[in-house]
């Protein structure tokens, strides 16, 4: 569950992004086109990454960044 803070300046009013999410989600293939159909901002693409999970990246409207990766080979 993630809050929210009515009453603070949004990540993108402050430039400060060191919050964020990482979660690991099962077919990422399919949740990234899912999320580029949105028009969602991805700002990491997906790709495999050396220490074995695949991930992108996306920046929520406050601009806060959310990861998601899956570990290669599965799904």
């Amino acid at each position: 569950m993630l809050g929210e803070y009515r009453d603070d300046l949004s990540a993108c009013e402050t430039s400060n992004h060191s919050y964020f999410a990482y979660l690991e989600v099962e077919h990422i293939d399919d949740l990234h086109q899912e999320l580029l159909a949105k028009q969602v901002s991805v700002i990491y693409p997906l790709r495999n990454q050396p220490w074995g999970q695949r991930e992108f990246g996306i920046q929520t409207i406050d601009g806060h960044r959310i990861m998601f990766g899956q570990p290669v080979g599965m799904g």
